[in-house]
Order: C-alpha cells, then structure tokens, then sequence
C-alpha cells in the first residue's frame, strides 16, 4: 500500500484529539497521548512569548495579590500590558516559590474588574501611594465563572477613558459614553472599548 501524506495544522490536531477524547473517554493508546503532548508543548512554547510574569511576596499573609492598574493618574501595569498571559508566581514566608499560576490577560483583567471602586480591594500603594491597586484574592485565581467561562458566554465590556484611564463596566458592545471624570474637567473624551 503506497503511504500517503497528510499535512494538519495545530488546530486541526487539536479538533481531533479531542474527538478521540470524547468519543472514547480517557485514551490509552500512546500515540493519541504523544499528539496530545506535542500540542501541549506547541501551546506552551508559543504562550512563553507572550507572558508577564508578576511575583506577590505578601499573598502568603494577606491572602491577596496586589494588581496594579494605574500610577500617577495614568494606565499601568496589567491596563497598559499587551501580554496574552500573565503568570503570578507566590512566595511564602520565606521567600520560596511555591507556585506559578498562568491566566490569559483577558480572564485575569476580568477578575480584577469586579474589584473596581470596591472600598476594601480598590487601593493606593506603591511609592508615595502613586499607584492604584486591586487586592485580589488569591482563590479568586481559580474561580470556575471566569476560568471556565467561553468568549461566546462574554455578557460584560471594559470601557476606558485613554486621557484618565477611567474604566467603566457595560452590558452593550456599542456604548457611546463621555467619561463622566473627564467632563467635570471640561473634557469630551469618548470611553474606548478595550
């Protein structure tokens, strides 16, 4: 029999191991494990390009990390970023690093979103208390309505102000809003949708 070539790209592989998967449940054939592992290490490789990594020295007392958004009055830190991942590695006590949890920039800023003008988690810090920051909760990093959640289930959108870095929550995908910080300074800035 005369072999015949077949060539797939990445997303094509994936599609089909994961029909394997499905089909048939936990697979013990090695050669559907090795494609499996081989996409995995593809997947890797190309999210090592894209990612910020962020060490918290203090998550193991407070049970927070601090996620800087702002300093100065100007976007910073995880608003200005343009990684498509951002890894935060936790320390404990003494300074050991224990774990190395990866989100995509999207999910990460979602879940730091719901933590906007909250009284106790929307903070200053930083030098001279420059900066502004959110004390996310640590477990908030595996909660299953953002990790889990598709783009397509995606029912809320950031908006930002480029001259303030106001943000602002919106059910609509088509929001023409002025940010209410700048017209109190006679500014008509349009709220941009990130």
């Amino acid at each position: 029999m005369k072999a015949i070539k077949v060539i797939l790209n990445q997303g094509q592989l994936k599609h089909i191991t994961k029909q394997v998967r499905d089909e048939g449940g936990a697979d013990y054939r090695f050669d559907v494990n090795l494609l499996e592992g081989k996409l995995s290490e593809n997947k890797w490789a190309e999210m090592l390009e894209t990612i910020e990594f962020k060490k918290d020295y203090k998550a193991w007392d407070t049970g927070n990390i601090a996620v800087e958004y702002s300093n100065n009055g100007k976007p910073s830190g995880i608003s200005v970023t343009e990684a498509k991942y951002i890894a935060y590695v936790l320390v404990d006590e003494k300074q050991n690093e224990n774990v190395a949890i990866f989100i995509k920039t999207e999910v990460f800023k979602k879940m730091c979103r719901k933590y906007l003008r909250h009284p106790q988690r929307d903070i200053k810090g930083g030098d001279n208390f420059s900066s502004s920051l959110i004390l996310l909760p640590v477990k908030e990093l595996l909660n299953p309505k953002f990790i889990f959640e598709s783009e397509d289930d995606k029912k809320e959108w950031e908006y930002k102000c480029r001259d303030c870095g106001y943000v602002y929550i919106s059910q609509s995908k088509t929001l023409f809003k002025i940010c209410p910080d700048c017209i109190k300074v006679d500014k008509k800035i349009k709220l941009e949708i990130l």
